[in-house]
């Protein structure tokens, strides 16, 4: 168990809680290390499924080297020493405000979210997706939510608790269930729940939508209304009033949202060029400064009574060297006589030892300039034998002072011992004060160059671009660098032309760079073989390659010549390859040489179809076609977005390609417009507004609205089988 979540368990007394959703409690816990830990105390409902546990070890065991200045770092998992043995989820705690708090207080106290602080979080939030997808191609964080997202100073949008999707997979909840309960968004599919990429591109849009709206999405409007959320949304300005989005804005929020099912993004990477191409194309300024002015707004209504700053205190200019009347002194047999002298430099010195004899000078202000030259060997050359008590009084007289004594005490034994003294403490004052400015000059060294230096953290997709800064190599990326307050030039290279940067580092801050560079392209492709009955040998080109089934990788793009030899025969084939691409060959082990052993099938739909064979993969329906064995096959044609299933039986004729034209289904979808409008499907008129359950087609539609004073509005659509299409629309606003 973690140290710190130990000691808190021991304690008997936990920690408040600091935040809860539907996946438990958060706790604040402080280390040995004195550093805060965030404690996430898991549901017993969720920990209650016996495979919950394993997944969420294994998932946060995988990505234990995963470090990103996006990303709040997971300590590990644990179980408290409570009555119920609570599972938890030990993270480092990230300073800041959970953004689903920001949004709600934004709703309840009418705060404005403009659309540049929108812009500038989601500018944040969808390289970061990419960074993990990229860092771990085949997990996901599965959970990404407004309640696991933190706004921070300076406006850093950091994601916390990115180890969940595993164990989230494991409930088996219903879509609505995932929502309702824990307030995750899936896209909508026919079977169980699957936590992939396009599952954290469409919790992506779900978060931009939240923002843009300036509000939390409610139970009701995902995912059967959301559509209509999109198509109505728009931009809040710095003032608070509306304007219309920056253009293909909307699209891009359909597409993350897997609304378009033939445009949907398909990887966060996807998702972030295009944002990248909208917003540059507009004149919207994506902007911490507009995040910090609503996180003031904010902080303002959450505590609206600061305390107040404390005033800079004015310290009053140092007095003139002064010197003291000789005192009187009275030296007791017992006892060293105590002498009174006054600095012997205007500034009062506080002095730290620096040499190994014990010396314990009196605490004094810092000296306000540096001790003068002359002071610092004699610092160095004193040593001292008796040290000057931190009571004693010390001031200093000149050549011609003299002293009074008890009658003990000889006049001339008196004034000698007297003048020693003084000599010895003056000289005390001198190396201390030349000691002290030396260590202050050394010591304060660090921190004024810390103030003088920031961060400069580079990460490029592919990984491995060498980075120079101002002409000099400072390694490949991911790189952190610390590097000095002012302007510079980076040069980062990589696949294709050198990219050149330049920036301007601040004093204590911290500047990120993300660069896609581009990839080579490949300049050779693959050819998968299977052989019925698998076993055979394989040979490309002559030369053999291993036995089927079989991925060969390095192939040349051009025309090969591929044999197969079993017990059964030799079988001869031709194949196509192209640089970049995967060709596929199935070979039967049963016909003669000179007959022609396979087909093709084509299927023509106006939607992306997934093609299976006893369960197994073959293609999409994207592809021209698909070479199978020649024969009869049974194929099963499947579409997750429309909740379209159907199987066709097919006879492949040898070399030739047997076609598969599907009938549509059709779906219903509800239309309507304020104040109304005519409506165009697909270029055929259906209507005027209110039209409620037309029966069309399921499939991707272009929806035209048309009002005689108003004009046109133009929409896609897409109905399904799963649910009855909706689409509303104001042609009031443009």
């Amino acid at each position: 168990m973690d140290p710190a979540v130990a000691a808190s368990a021991a304690t008997g007394a936990p920690a408040s809680v600091v935040f809860q959703d539907g996946l438990g409690e958060r706790r604040h816990v402080v280390d040995a290390a004195n550093e805060t830990l965030e404690v996430l105390c898991l549901r017993s409902e969720l920990t209650a499924v016996p495979s919950f546990e394993f997944a969420l070890r294994e998932r946060v065991s995988r990505l234990a080297n995963f470090r990103h200045a996006y990303f709040a770092r997971v300590r590990s998992v644990d179980r408290l020493n409570d009555q119920r043995s609570t599972l938890a989820l030990v993270s480092e705690h990230t300073p800041g405000v959970r953004l689903s708090d920001l949004i709600a207080v934004a709703e309840l106290a009418h705060l404005a979210l403009d659309i540049n602080a929108a812009l500038c979080l989601i500018r944040q939030l969808v390289p970061a997706v990419a960074m993990l997808h990229e860092n771990a191609r085949d997990t996901a964080h599965g959970a990404i939510a407004p309640e696991r997202i933190v706004v921070g100073p300076n406006a850093r949008l950091v994601i916390v608790e990115h180890v969940m999707g595993a164990a989230l997979e494991q409930l088996r909840f219903s879509h609505e269930q995932y929502w309702k309960d824990l307030r995750i968004a899936l896209p909508r599919s026919a079977g169980a729940a699957h936590f992939d990429h396009r599952t954290d591109i469409t919790q992506v849009g779900v978060v931009a939508l939240s923002l843009i709206l300036g509000r939390p999405l409610r139970d009701d409007e995902y995912p059967m209304h959301i559509s209509e959320a999109v198509a109505s949304a728009w931009a809040i300005s710095a003032r608070g009033g509306l304007e219309p989005l920056p253009k293909g804005l909307r699209s891009w929020l359909s597409r993350a949202l897997q609304l378009e099912s033939r445009n949907s993004f398909t990887s966060a990477l996807e998702a972030r060029t295009e944002l990248d191409r909208v917003l540059g194309d507009s004149d919207f300024v994506a902007a911490p400064a507009a995040v910090e002015t609503f996180l003031a707004q904010y902080h303002a209504v959450v505590d609206p009574t600061p305390a107040p700053a404390p005033k800079a205190r004015v310290e009053p200019p140092a007095p003139a060297p002064r010197v003291e009347p000789p005192p009187v002194l009275k030296v007791e047999p017992t006892t060293p006589p105590k002498v009174k002298v006054e600095p012997a430099a205007p500034p009062k010195v506080k002095v730290e030892p620096v040499a190994p004899p014990k010396v314990e000078p009196p605490p004094a202000p810092k000296p306000a300039h540096k001790a003068p030259e002359p002071l610092l060997p004699i610092a160095a050359s004193i040593s001292f034998s008796n040290p000057v008590s931190s009571s004693t009084s010390i001031g200093v007289a000149d050549d011609g002072d003299e002293f009074e004594d008890d009658a003990d005490v000889g006049p001339h034994t008196s004034a000698l011992a007297g003048r020693n003294r003084l000599i010895a403490a003056a000289a005390v004052v001198i190396a201390l004060a030349g000691g002290g400015a030396l260590a202050a000059y050394y010591y304060g060294l660090p921190s004024a160059l810390a103030a003088a230096t920031g961060t400069l953290v580079i990460n490029t997709n592919p990984p491995g671009a060498q980075v120079l800064v101002d002409g000099e190599a400072r390694g490949a990326t991911p790189l952190t660098l610390t590097l000095k307050a002012g302007a510079h030039v980076v040069d980062v290279r990589g696949g294709g032309e050198p990219r050149t940067i330049p920036l301007t580092i601040t004093a204590g801050a911290q500047v990120s760079q993300y660069i896609d560079l581009p990839k080579s392209v490949a300049a050779t492709g693959q050819l998968q073989i299977r052989s019925e009955p698998a076993g055979a040998q394989v040979a490309v080109d002559g030369a053999p390659r291993g036995v089927s089934p079989l991925t060969i990788a390095d192939l040349t793009p051009g025309e090969h010549s591929v044999a197969l030899t079993s017990d059964r025969g030799t079988v001869k084939q031709s194949v196509t390859i192209e640089a970049g691409n995967t060709a596929s060959l199935v070979v039967p082990m049963t016909a003669p040489d000179s007959a022609p052993l396979s087909g093709w099938i084509s299927v023509s739909a106006p939607v992306a179809m997934q093609l299976y064979e006893n369960k197994r993969l073959l293609g999409s329906s994207d592809m021209e076609r698909l070479m199978v064995t020649a024969g009869k096959h049974e194929i099963e044609i499947v579409s997750e977005v429309l909740g379209y299933r159907a199987t066709r039986t097919v006879q492949v004729p040898p070399g030739k390609v047997a076609p598969i034209k599907l009938e549509m289904p059709k779906g219903t979808i509800a239309l309507n417009a304020i104040p109304w409008a005519e409506v165009w499907i697909d270029g055929e008129k259906v209507g005027e507004t209110p039209i409620g359950n037309l029966s069309v087609g399921i499939g991707p539609h272009e929806i035209v609205f048309r009002h005689p004073d108003l004009g046109e509005q133009k929409h896609a659509a897409t109905v399904t089988l799963n649910a009855t299409a909706r689409l509303s629309v104001d042609l009031r606003k443009k």
